[in-house]
């Protein structure tokens, strides 16, 4: 049979302690599970008024001026812009139309909800959620920076049914007083412009996935496309608009011009732009008022090919005659050229009765607007291609502040 051997005595005293050591400490021990559970709460409880604060400064600070860098939006708006498309997707339960990851499409949830401030994803179900005043400016400056005519002519809000902004007619010079002596009465004639809201814009399809980390971009994305396009419509309308259907009756400045015999027309079989000279365009300057050749209102307006045509005005007489600025901006006989792309293009092929150059000043034209620059979204327009598109829309509408402001230039019709 075998024995066990008793342990020294210095082991068991050993042992003994351990053994009270760890009966004083069972009863922390014991409530570790709690501690850790109310470390938890307090945890998730932090990290939601985090959230919170956040919120909080973000709506204090919307009022401070953001950075925007040219030619994007600020990161405020394409993060709004970004919001709205999760938002609208996750209403129509097409998410996964734009992240397929279930994680991927949970940050796009919470980051739709912090950045409009919503406390829980539900609320994203309620309404929908329209793009802040502050941003819709943005967008009009984004806009500003790619067109020719938001940045140029006067802007005039437009409310329900029509605007009527002023029109100068007559206006009779001042002239001396003599001491003591009677003022004699000036009498302008007024007359009135007339702005109504006609919409312009267009669908533009949306690429399919979105990651978490590139939402941001793709409100910018959105931004751009967006100003982009408003320019290019905004230009076409405000220089071409003939007063046809197409354009809704609109008349642009190239069609008042021609009604008012502010044109200056080139000489018969004179239907090529190479044809056009700098007598031409000097000519052309003299069609509008005195009033808009001072200063810095007025300018020429042409397509950007017509840089490769005006370095050849130059003569050994004139050698400044055009010049080309180290900032990208260009002169002609002092005046500035500003580029816009919807006017006709240097060519040596006949282009005949077509606008070649606008001179004058834009600034005695009106461009009306109705409300803000609107961005929405819809899954049912490319159903059939399982794709989402984006809505752009905007009401506008142009008219004269003074006919004698702005003349074109024009090719012979035959």
């Amino acid at each position: 049979m075998e024995t066990t051997t008793p342990l020294p005595e210095d082991q068991v005293k050993e042992f003994e302690t351990i053994l009270g050591e760890m009966k004083g400490g069972w009863a922390e021990i014991k409530a570790l599970p709690a501690t850790f559970k109310t470390l938890q709460d307090e945890t998730a409880q932090m990290a939601q008024q985090m959230k919170e604060v956040r919120r909080v400064m973000a709506s204090r600070g919307s009022a401070n001026p953001r950075t925007r860098t040219p030619g994007l939006v600020s990161d405020e708006c394409a993060r709004h812009l970004a919001a709205q498309l999760v938002v609208h997707c996750h209403k129509s339960d097409r998410l996964g139309g734009l992240c397929s990851a279930p994680a991927q499409r949970d940050a796009l949830l919470d980051f739709a909800c912090e950045t409009l401030n919503l406390t829980t994803r539900t609320a994203l179900n309620t309404t929908d959620i329209p793009l802040p005043t502050e941003y819709g400016g943005d967008i009009r400056e984004l806009i500003s920076e790619f067109g020719v005519v938001r940045r140029r002519m006067a802007p005039y809000p437009i409310g329900m049914g029509t605007s009527r902004p002023a029109r100068m007619g007559t206006r009779p010079a001042f002239g001396s007083i003599a001491m003591s002596g009677t003022f004699s009465e000036k009498s302008p004639t007024v007359t009135f412009a007339s702005l109504e809201s006609h919409k312009i814009g267009g669908i533009v399809r949306l690429p399919r996935e979105i990651d978490e980390q590139s939402v941001v971009l793709m409100g910018q994305f959105l931004a751009r496309y967006g100003s982009v396009e408003f320019a290019r419509a905004e230009d076409t309308w405000g220089f071409n608009a003939d007063g046809s259907g197409g354009y809704e009756s609109v008349k642009g400045i190239v069609q008042v011009a021609r009604d008012n015999t502010k044109t200056l027309v080139l000489a018969a079989t004179k239907t090529k732009p190479s044809d056009a000279t700098l007598d031409d365009f000097r000519t052309l300057r003299t069609k509008v008022s005195k009033a808009a050749l001072s200063g810095r209102l007025s300018a020429y307006y042409l397509d950007t090919t017509w840089e490769t045509r005006l370095p050849s005005f130059r003569t050994a007489a004139e050698p400044n005659v055009y010049q080309r600025l180290p900032d990208g901006s260009a002169l002609l006989d002092g005046y500035p050229i500003v580029w816009t792309d919807v006017l006709t293009a240097y060519g040596t092929t006949a282009a005949a009765d077509s606008p070649l150059a606008v001179f004058g000043a834009l600034s005695f034209w009106w461009m009306g607007e109705h409300g803000s620059p609107r961005i929405d979204t819809s899954e049912h327009v490319w159903f059939a291609n399982d794709q989402l598109a984006v809505r752009f829309i905007e009401e506008i509408d142009f008219d004269y502040a003074a006919v004698d402001a702005t003349a074109a230039l024009i090719t012979a019709a035959s």
